[in-house]
């Protein structure tokens, strides 16, 4: 199945834009024309917008036609197996490495989710989402990669970052151990450390485990994690419950459940 006839359906807009354009033109004379006192002109422009309203109203039921047919074929469309492939394709153009099976797809740190029966399409990097109406592949692509790029072009400063794993990492080994000095090495739970820095609700909205995992990620990516004398080491696991997935600039995929930081010798 096939998306409507663009041509026809350019038509049938072009020529009811036109006739709008013309009756506005005609309306505003004609209103002009009766606060000047304008009698004649009044009668003329009268004469005129009777005749092309008359004519409006059979261009009209010509056009309902074609326009009700674009609506139903594109709809059809987008019901069809041939959407998803064409919604995919789209994004991939625009650059987004899109993951998934319609009516889901991935890309982190963000979620797609079209909703063919509501009507909309839905944008989420965790609880914040925004959405969309326009289901056109054209239309969608470009503006899925301009949130995209937003995030994914953002600095990354990767000092804040791992000050404030270090910090978490701090409390948090202090607390399982139960003892002020802290024992460096030990393996701290990622989720813990997450949980700990968006305490406050508010924090929470703002960084939303989805950008976590993507801040992770982008820490990974470096050769060697190194803060200062600490070396931060992201350590893998195969528990799903457990652990973070991070997905690189490359899309390769990992695991990681806990951090372990260490003093440099």
């Amino acid at each position: 199945m096939e998306p409507f006839d663009d041509a026809l359906e350019k038509t049938a807009i072009g020529e009811f834009d036109v006739t709008l354009k013309r009756l506005i033109r005609n309306w505003a004379v004609m209103k002009k024309s009766l606060n000047d006192w304008d009698f004649k002109t009044s009668r003329q422009s009268l004469e005129t917008l009777t005749t092309e309203l008359s004519q409006v109203e059979e261009q009209w039921a010509a056009q309902v036609a074609v326009l009700k047919q674009a609506i139903e074929v594109d709809q059809g469309f987008v019901d069809s197996d041939e959407y998803p492939a064409a919604v995919e394709a789209a994004l991939r153009l625009v650059g987004i490495p899109v993951r998934g099976d319609f009516p889901n797809y991935e890309f982190p740190p963000f979620k797609l989710v079209f909703n063919v029966e509501q009507g909309n399409i839905r944008l989420s990097v965790g609880r914040r989402s925004q959405q969309t109406k326009a289901f056109a592949p054209q239309q969608l692509a470009p503006w899925v990669e301009g949130q995209y790029r937003k995030v994914i072009e953002s600095k990354f400063d990767a000092t804040r970052f791992c000050r404030e794993l270090l910090s978490a990492y701090e409390m948090l080994n202090r607390l399982m151990l139960n003892q002020e000095t802290i024992a460096w090495g030990n393996s701290v739970l990622l989720k813990d450390i997450y949980r700990l820095l968006t305490l406050k609700q508010t924090t929470r909205q703002d960084y939303p485990e989805a950008l976590f995992v993507f801040d992770l990620a982008r820490l990974k990516e470096q050769s060697e994690i190194v803060y200062e004398k600490y070396q931060f080491d992201l350590e893998p696991s195969r528990n799903q419950a457990s652990s973070f997935l991070l997905v690189n600039s490359q899309g390769q995929e990992s695991r990681v459940s806990t951090l372990a930081i260490h003093v440099a010798d």
